[in-house]
This record gives C-alpha cells, sequence and structure tokens, in this order.
C-alpha cells in the first residue's frame, strides 16, 4: 500500500503500489476522465505530479508521444493511465 494525495481537495488515500494512477484515483472515487479506456490513446487523464514522481514507473514512449503534442505540459505531468504507483507516497493534481 501506498499513499496517495489529491489535489486540489487534499484528501489522502491508502491504495495498492503497482496499479495505474488512473485505477487508483477511480477505484476511491475521484473525478478522473478517461475517453480511451486507459490506453494512452487521448490526453483527458493527464495530471500533475508535484510530490512522490520518482515512485512512479518511467515514461515509456507512448506516454512521452502522447505529453508532447499536449500544450502546458510541465516537467511534472504524466497520465494517470500509464504512469503506475510505486511504494512511496505520492502527490497528484487533477487538471
Amino acid at each position: 500500500m501506498t499513499t496517495l494525495t489529491v489535489l486540489p481537495s487534499g484528501k489522502s488515500y491508502d491504495v495498492a503500489a503497482g496499479t495505474s494512477l488512473l485505477k487508483a484515483l477511480q477505484s476511491v472515487g475521484e473525478a478522473i476522465i478517461s475517453k480511451c479506456g486507459g490506453e494512452a490513446r487521448c490526453d483527458s487523464c493527464h495530471v500533475a505530479v508535484p510530490v512522490g514522481k520518482k515512485s512512479l514507473s518511467k515514461i515509456q514512449r507512448v506516454e512521452n508521444e502522447k505529453l508532447d503534442g499536449i500544450v502546458g505540459i510541465g516537467s511534472n505531468s504524466r497520465l494517470a493511465c500509464q504512469a503506475v504507483l510505486g511504494e512511496e507516497a505520492v502527490t497528484v493534481q487533477l487538471l
């Protein structure tokens, strides 16, 4: 288990390590959109990860290519469907 904090609400949840941010956010009832069903074909699950980015899985080519096409991304940007939680606590900002 790891701790997932969601901004802007500030709510924290215990979620299973090894699951995607998208599945973890959905499992705790947070409102996050995924138009493509978690296949990295859209950018609707784009989130910022201000804390704990190193605990997430590394960005793979398909995610990097999709992020490159999004206006306004930053170094903390991830697609929730592609980022897998590790053991360290993570803070995610819903955009």
